[in-house]
C-alpha cells in the first residue's frame, strides 16, 4: 500500500486505557505461560496500532506544518500520550513482576525487560501535565523552524533551502547568506528563548518531582541509556579532548589553507571544503534515488527488494518544499510493516547521505519487521547509529554515480 493510501483514523483514548487496562489486568491474572504469552502479543498488536496512527498524523504534519487537521492531531497526541503512560507503566510493572518472566526471556530476551526497568524510572502521573506541555513546546518549535521565509538575492527560501547558498565557493556570497539566516533568528530571539527557557524549567521540574538532581540523570533514563552511564561519557569526553579534538584542528587547518583563510576560521568558511566548491550530487533528487536503487540493488537482493518497496510505496518524503519540517529521519509504520524517511533535499552531499545514512535505519527496520517486541525494531540509539553509519561507508564503491567528477571531493569530505 502507498503512503498516500494509508487510512488515519484518531483513537478514543479511552477506549485505549480501558484496553490496555484489561489486558494488564488479565496478566496479572494469568495461570499459565501460554495465556501470559497470548495477552502479551494483544498489547503487543494494540500497541502496533497506536504507533501507526500517532506516527501517520506526526508524518503528514512534518510535512506541511501549516495543515490545520494534522497540526490538531498532533496537539491531540501530545496530550493523550502522556497520559495512555500511565497504562502502560502499569502493564511493565506488570511484565517485570509476572511469575513468567523467565519464559518471557527464554523465548524474546531480557532487553525488553533491561528497558522496562529503566522506562520506570522516566514517569510518573505527577509529571504527566509537564510532558504534555512539553510535547507541545517541542511542536511549536518545529513549526517555527518550518515557517522560516528568508529573503536572499532573488528569491525567498526556508532553512533547508538556503544551504546551498551557505557553502558556495564565492566567499561574498557564502557569507551573506549566513547572515541572511543569522537574520531571521535574531528576528525571532524572543520566541526560540521562550521556547528554550520553557523547556529547560519544564524539564529540570520532571527530573526533581521524580527525586532527582535536576534532569541530567532523567535525561539519560529518557534516551534508553541501557549499558552506560553519565559517568562514562565524561571519561569519553576526556578522550575525544586528547585525541579527537587536535585530529580536528588538523583537518580545519588543511582546510584554511586550501581555502586562503586563517586558522580558526568563521562559520561561514567552515562550510566551504574546497576552494573550487564542495561537492554536489548529479541530477535531480528522482535521479538521486534512481542510482540509489542501483547502488541497493547491486549490494544485495535484500536491500534491493527494500528499496523498490520504499520507492513504490511513497515511503520517502525527500523534497524540500515550503512549510515543512526541517532536518530528516527514519520511523516505521507497524501495522504496514514498513519504515518510512523524512527529508529535505536541497542540492547538497546531504541528499546522498540521506539516502544512505536514514536508509541504513530503514533497512534494519524492514529486515526486523516481524520482530517480537516490537521495540527490538529500535534495539537503541547507539546500535540504531552503526546500522546509518555502515551503509554511508558501503555506498562508497557507488559514489561516482552520484556525484560525478566530484566523487573524489565528497569521499575526502565525508572522511574528515
Amino acid at each position: 500500500m502507498k503512503f498516500s493510501e494509508m487510512t488515519y483514523t484518531r483513537l478514543d483514548a479511552d477506549e485505549v486505557k480501558k484496553e490496555i487496562a484489561g489486558l494488564t489486568e488479565a496478566l496479572r491474572s494469568a495461570r499459565t505461560y501460554e495465556e501470559a504469552r497470548s495477552l502479551f502479543l494483544r498489547k503487543e498488536e494494540a500497541e502496533k496500532h497506536l504507533t501507526t496512527q500517532s506516527t501517520l498524523a506526526q508524518i503528514r504534519h512534518d510535512i506541511d506544518t501549516r495543515d490545520a487537521f494534522y497540526d490538531e492531531e498532533c496537539r491531540y497526541w501530545n496530550r493523550v500520550m502522556p497520559e495512555l503512560e500511565e497504562y502502560m507503566q502499569d502493564w511493565t510493572r506488570s511484565m517485570l513482576e509476572s511469575p513468567f518472566r523467565g519464559d518471557f526471556s527464554s523465548e524474546f530476551g531480557d532487553l525488553m525487560f533491561v528497558n522496562a526497568e529503566i522506562a520506570l524510572k522516566t514517569f510518573s502521573p505527577a509529571i504527566i501535565p509537564e510532558l504534555q506541555k512539553e510535547n507541545d513546546l517541542v511542536l511549536d518549535y518545529d513549526k517555527l523552524i518550518a515557517s522560516a521565509q528568508i529573503p536572499f538575492e532573488d528569491g525567498v527560501y526556508t532553512l533547508s533551502q538556503l544551504s546551498p547558498f551557505k557553502n558556495d565557493a564565492d566567499d561574498a556570497r557564502r557569507l551573506a547568506a549566513w547572515k541572511a539566516e543569522g537574520a531571521w533568528y535574531k528576528e525571532h530571539q524572543d520566541e526560540l528563548d521562550r521556547i528554550y527557557d520553557e523547556l529547560v524549567r519544564l524539564r529540570d521540574a520532571m527530573g526533581r518531582k521524580l527525586g532527582y538532581d535536576g534532569y541530567t540523570e532523567l535525561g539519560y533514563y529518557r534516551m534508553g541509556r541501557n549499558c552506560y552511564t553519565a559517568a562514562d561519557v565524561e571519561r569519553f569526553r576526556s578522550v575525544v579532548r586528547e585525541y579527537l579534538v587536535p585530529l580536528a584542528a588538523d583537518i580545519y587547518k588543511e582546510q584554511a589553507k586550501r581555502l586562503g583563510k586563517e586558522y580558526p576560521m568563521s562559520f561561514a568558511d567552515n562550510a566551504l571544503t574546497f576552494r573550487s566548491g564542495n561537492a554536489r550530487p548529479k541530477g535531480t533528487a528522482e535521479e538521486i534515488l534512481a542510482h540509489g536503487q542501483r547502488f541497493y540493488s547491486e549490494l544485495s537482493p535484500e536491500t534491493g527488494e527494500f528499496f523498490s518497496v520504499m520507492r513504490g510505496g511513497e515511503l520517502m518524503d525527500v523534497l524540500s518544499t515550503e512549510g515543512k519540517s526541517g532536518g530528516g529521519y527514519c520511523t516505521a509504520l507497524p501495522d504496514y510493516n514498513v519504515p518510512f524517511i523524512f527529508a529535505n533535499f536541497n542540492g547538497t552531499q546531504g541528499d546522498v547521505e540521506v539516502v544512505t545514512h536514514e536508509a541504513g535505519h530503514s533497512f534494519a527496520a524492514w529486515l526486523n519487521r516481524s520482530r517480537v517486541p516490537m521495540e527490538y525494531v529500535w534495539p537503541s540509539m547507539e546500535a540504531c547509529e552503526v546500522h546509518s553509519m555502515s551503509m554511508e561507508f558501503m555506498a562508497w564503491p557507488w559514489a561516482e554515480g552520484f556525484f560525478g567528477n566530484d566523487t573524489r571531493k565528497f569521499l575526502y569530505s565525508h572522511l574528515a
